[in-house]
């Protein structure tokens, strides 16, 4: 049976890259800011409210199996050009998601999806509680996504 028109349907628009491969590693428990890019709603995201994140990451050493790494945003200019505080391990500022991890040291790639996301916003990875430090190279990209009548 077809789609019928004017049933919602899933868009995505181009995908950016908000970290191309950190140069730093990232340590239990500590966060990190995706430093290539921030992501604008409006201008990268071509007004879609939502968007589906895509991290790779790898341990040295096996992590802790099905632990998080937290995904969180810095809203930018939420009054002027006043930003939110950047955030902490025990305050996230604006928590998007997680990616869950798998026991295993060879490179993972997990999605995540955010909804509602700030207009305009730094993304932060939160490697919590892992047990481990992920390597140096890691990346998170994100991709628009909104639900849009089928014509």
């Amino acid at each position: 049976m077809a789609i019928p028109a004017g049933a919602l349907i899933e868009w995505r628009g181009t995908t950016k890259t908000l970290e191309s491969g950190a140069a730093a590693t990232l340590t239990n428990n500590s966060i990190a800011a995706a430093s290539t890019a921030n992501y604008d709603t409006a201008s990268d995201g071509e007004g879609a409210p939502d968007g589906e994140f895509v991290a790779s990451f790898a341990y040295s050493s096996a992590p802790t199996e099905g632990t998080l790494i937290g995904l969180y945003a810095r809203p930018l200019d939420i009054d002027g050009t006043n930003d939110a505080e950047v955030p902490e391990a025990a305050r996230p500022t604006r928590a998007i998601g997680a990616f869950v991890v798998n026991n295993v040291t060879s490179t993972q790639y997990a999605i995540c999806v955010g909804r509602n996301l700030p207009k305009l916003a730094t993304y932060y990875l939160h490697n919590a509680a892992t047990g481990q430090t992920i390597s140096t190279g890691w990346t998170l990209k994100v991709t628009p996504l909104t639900l849009t009548p089928k014509v």
